[in-house]
């Protein structure tokens, strides 16, 4: 038997990059929430959730 046959999944490589996609989809859908909110508040600005983002991300880094 040789070894290219078998396919072994490593399960905490496979439940790390689950992890990683269901956080993604989730930080998604907060922007879509907010990017919706946003427009609603502010039709005019061209990218208010990139800099409301940028803003408590700096917050964060004093």
């Amino acid at each position: 038997m040789s070894d290219s046959n078998n396919k072994v999944v490593d399960f905490t490589k496979a439940g790390e990059k689950h992890r990683a996609e269901k956080s993604h989809r989730k930080k998604e859908e907060k922007v879509d929430e907010m990017r919706k909110r946003f427009e609603g508040a502010l039709p005019a600005k061209k990218t208010p959730v990139k800099d409301f983002l940028r803003k408590k991300k700096a917050k964060k880094k004093r």
